[in-house]
């Protein structure tokens, strides 16, 4: 993937920022379906959760997992820096961008306790390229690593090992 470069503009950058974590969500969406499928549950319910709660729940299920092969270790160890770039996707979109005479432009945090901070567009451009870059480890699971895993299983009458 050829990453965006920065043109200044800072509401197209947000832009990405917004499109890229669509992205990631979607991804992230597909591991999950991959290890429900592998669990065998199907709870529509759980269809509406936040994404934080369906990787807590990837998490808890693969860890579960009697022999998690390297490559499901990887994808676990990726859980927490998802979910803290995923908060930092959260306090990009949620705020509000204004001009500050004084600094440039600023954001504005939605969230109470959260001081202003000055914003520049290659800032969320880089954001934008962290979130679509953390799709990998996702894509690599649901598609590769979850159905191998799956496959192992198969192979010893379903019983994990």
């Amino acid at each position: 993937m050829v990453s965006l470069n920065d043109d200044g503009d800072l509401i197209r950058a947000l832009g990405y920022v917004a499109l890229y974590s669509a992205y990631l969500e979607e991804a992230i969406e597909e591991v999950f379906t991959a290890v429900n499928s592998v669990n065998r549950v199907d709870d529509p319910r759980m269809d509406r959760w936040q994404i934080s709660r369906k990787l807590d729940h990837i998490g808890k299920s693969m860890g579960g997992w009697v022999k998690t092969a390297d490559e499901l270790s990887l994808f676990l160890a990726c859980i927490g820096p998802l979910k803290a770039l995923l908060e930092r996707r959260n306090l990009a979109i949620h705020a509000r961008i204004y001009v500050d005479p004084k600094t440039g432009d600023v954001l504005k945090p939605a969230r109470a306790g959260y001081p202003d901070v000055p914003v520049l567009s290659a800032d969320l451009y880089h954001l934008a390229n962290e979130l679509f870059e953390a799709r990998n480890p996702c894509l690599k699971a649901s598609m590769f690593a979850i159905p191998r895993y799956a496959s192992s299983r198969a192979d010893y009458g379903g019983k994990s090992v």
